[in-house]
């Protein structure tokens, strides 16, 4: 009998150790802008699935330029699936290129990029500071956390590599510095859906 997803979802959830081997099923979007995105099933899938992240469909990535740029109505949730895409292939670079990542610090590092902005409200950065007076990065630390606890630690190294407090300073790096995969992202994301740049 195959196994399905509610199969892995439900085991994973009932053991929170238990996890495919990391490329053993996936999930496909298809995102306009790097084409097919798979998602291996575990954590990251449940992380996806989770409400707090699909409230992203409903947050648009560029706030209100949709009012000077029509095209420009893609969300955080693209946002996130494309940073998502990007790190997964820094980490199969960097291995190549003989950095030491083990499979749980691509999982966390992975993790982590995909909820680097689950702390933005409606509007993005133009509503910032008028509902809460707190940075949209300390908000997703808070719901980092409240995942954590929910997931039974399951994001507890994710975190760590999130707010710079792993050793492998290179893991932060790439979800926060000069030339992370959220930057790539939306550069090449917020270019094509204004049109500034032709597809």
């Amino acid at each position: 009998m195959p196994v399905t997803k509610s199969d892995v979802l439900e085991r994973s959830r009932l053991t929170p150790y238990f996890r495919p081997a990391m490329n053993s099923r996936k999930k496909i979007f298809n995102d306009p802008v790097y084409g097919f995105v798979s998602v291996p099933y575990g954590l990251l899938l449940d992380i996806i699935d989770h409400p707090y992240f699909q409230r992203l469909r409903r947050i648009r990535q560029l706030g209100l330029t949709s009012y000077v740029y029509p095209g420009a109505l893609h969300t955080r949730f693209h946002h996130a699936l494309g940073a998502l895409h990007l790190m997964q292939q820094a980490i199969e670079t960097l291995r190549l290129k003989g950095a030491s990542i083990s499979d749980e610090e691509a999982e966390a590092v992975s993790a982590a990029i995909l909820l680097h902005d689950i702390g933005h409200g409606p509007f993005s950065h133009a509503l910032e500071h008028a509902l809460l007076d707190m940075h949209h990065e300390d908000l997703s630390t808070v719901f980092m956390e409240d995942l954590n606890r929910r997931f039974d630690g399951r994001l507890t190294l994710a975190i760590s590599i999130f707010s710079n407090r792993h050793p492998k300073k290179f893991l932060y790096q790439l979800v926060s510095g000069q030339l992370d995969m959220d930057r790539l992202d939306y550069l090449n994301r917020d270019s094509f859906f204004t049109g500034s740049v032709k597809a």
